[in-house]
């Protein structure tokens, strides 16, 4: 099933992913520099938090267009 938005639909969700990217960004890759918790960020989650924040800032750069 194809979805059909409109475009005031299409830039909320694009708003939405480049927010997640942000948060995503903000708790594991910066988390890897700055442990601020008792337990560390690992290099998996490191490298897992750089996927996501990658893809959902690439989504929301490829919706906004």
């Amino acid at each position: 099933m194809k979805l059909k938005l409109t475009k005031i639909q299409l830039d909320a969700v694009a708003k939405y992913l480049g927010d997640i990217s942000k948060l995503v960004f903000a708790a594991a890759v910066l988390g890897f520099f700055i442990p601020i918790g008792a337990q560390p960020i690992g290099l998996i989650t490191f490298m897992v938090g750089i996927i996501v924040t990658a893809t959902t800032f690439a989504s929301s750069v490829y919706l906004t267009k």
